[in-house]
């Protein structure tokens, strides 16, 4: 996480280290002591003492599957995981507090995209978030796989969308490819040209305000009672 914090391996550049430490300690960053398999009273419990004491307003909860072991209120996997979905949907808007849950996919065909219904367990996952993001990775067998994010779900405004991911090896980070970089300010450019032109013509033209809108994945930082260190 340091790395990707400093977009730069450290390792490379000891002389750096303790500038980028200091800087990372300072995130109001906080992590949960809970790894693997773990009752979902507990995690709970900890996202509200965590909001409560840290005012923390976005949670990340870094698998869903690993804390299915130790649920007991009932058999079925499905059940189980429905009720866990329901209480992080109930914690989001009891505490105006934003919950991302990582669920990882059932298995497809290598040949086929994920889509919405790969989402292991029932439609409640799906039904109940706000958002729904897509870490998609078409395997080639003549080169490197192809991976990107897709936004298959918006509640906010019903845009929906792809974008291409390239990764870093440097920073350990995913970012979007240049040539698609260029791609974005090549439309943004044209966009505003003829917005300009829009509105230097005879009254009444519209003005148009093209936006673009990019997101990332958020990385897996988890709040509780132990602040993050360099």
């Amino acid at each position: 996480m340091l790395t990707q914090f400093a977009v730069t391996r450290l390792e490379e550049q000891l002389d750096k280290y303790e500038e980028w430490a200091d800087r990372f300690e300072d995130l109001p960053l906080y992590f949960m002591t809970f790894h693997g398999q773990q009752s979902i009273r507990s995690v709970i419990d900890t996202m509200q003492h965590a909001v409560y004491v840290y005012d923390v307003c976005h949670v990340v909860i870094d698998n869903l599957q690993f804390m299915m072991g130790h649920e007991q209120l009932s058999s079925d996997r499905i059940a189980a995981q429905d009720y866990i979905v329901g209480a992080f949907r109930k914690f989001a808007t009891d505490n105006s507090c934003h919950v991302t849950l990582v669920i990882h996919p059932r298995k497809e065909d290598d040949d086929k995209e994920l889509q919405t219904a790969s989402i292991f367990g029932s439609a409640k996952a799906s039904q109940e978030a706000d958002n729904v993001l897509i870490l998609q990775d078409r395997k080639l067998v003549t080169g490197p796989g192809k991976r990107y994010l897709q936004v298959s779900k918006n509640r906010f405004d019903g845009d929906v969308g792809v974008f291409p991911l390239e990764f870093n090896k440097n920073s350990l980070t995913f970012s979007i490819p240049p040539k698609s970089k260029a791609r974005l300010k090549k439309i943004k450019d044209d966009n505003g040209l003829v917005a300009k032109k829009s509105s230097s013509g005879k009254k009444g033209a519209a003005h148009q305000n093209p936006e673009i809108c990019l997101g990332q994945d958020p990385s897996p930082a988890q709040p509780d009672t132990s602040k993050s260190s360099g």
